[in-house]
């Protein structure tokens, strides 16, 4: 029995990339790190999750489907969603793709968070929906935020981290 990881372009169905895993465990955690490629993101292509032929719903369908060019919760799921399950339904899986994240119980204070900023940027911006939404929330270009995240010096990082705090708590 083999599980599926691949990235399937729109349109003519192309398989871009593919693997096979012997453990759906190992699948998973293949297809969490596919999801947060983000060369992908805005990208007319989808992460696919399948399970062996009938071991999940009869037939032989693909059970995560995740949009790279839809928001989250609109067809695309964050890697690090806690919903992502190798044995869940198809049902479940839609259910999970089309609606938001779960979300936190509380706002993460980022400004007491004592990573490097770069890594800070890098969390947030998996959490909000990729880099361009991130950027677009704290007003600046993805050129600068990119920067940031590459590790070059953000002038006013404290204003940065509170900006991050404030976005995530107004949200």
């Amino acid at each position: 029995m083999t599980w599926t990881v691949r990235v399937r372009a729109h349109g003519d169905g192309k398989i871009v990339e593919n693997a096979t895993f012997k453990t759906p465990e190992a699948a998973m955690a293949a297809y969490r790190l596919l999801l947060d490629r983000e060369d992908l993101v805005g990208q007319p292509m989808a992460a696919v999750f399948k399970p062996p032929r009938d071991v999940i719903e009869a037939g032989n369908r693909a059970t995560w489907f995740s949009r790279y060019d839809r928001d989250l919760g609109q067809g695309r799921i964050a890697g690090d969603d806690p919903r992502l399950d190798p044995l869940a339904r198809g049902y479940d899986a839609d259910s999970a793709l089309n609606s938001p994240g779960l979300r936190r119980a509380w706002p993460v204070d980022w400004e007491a968070d004592e990573r490097p900023l770069a890594e800070c940027l890098k969390a947030w911006a998996k959490v909000r929906g990729g880099r361009d939404t991130a950027a677009a929330a704290l007003r600046v270009s993805r050129k600068t935020f990119d920067g940031w995240c590459d590790g070059r010096g953000a002038g006013q990082e404290a204003m940065v981290r509170r900006l991050m705090t404030l976005t995530d708590a107004n949200t």
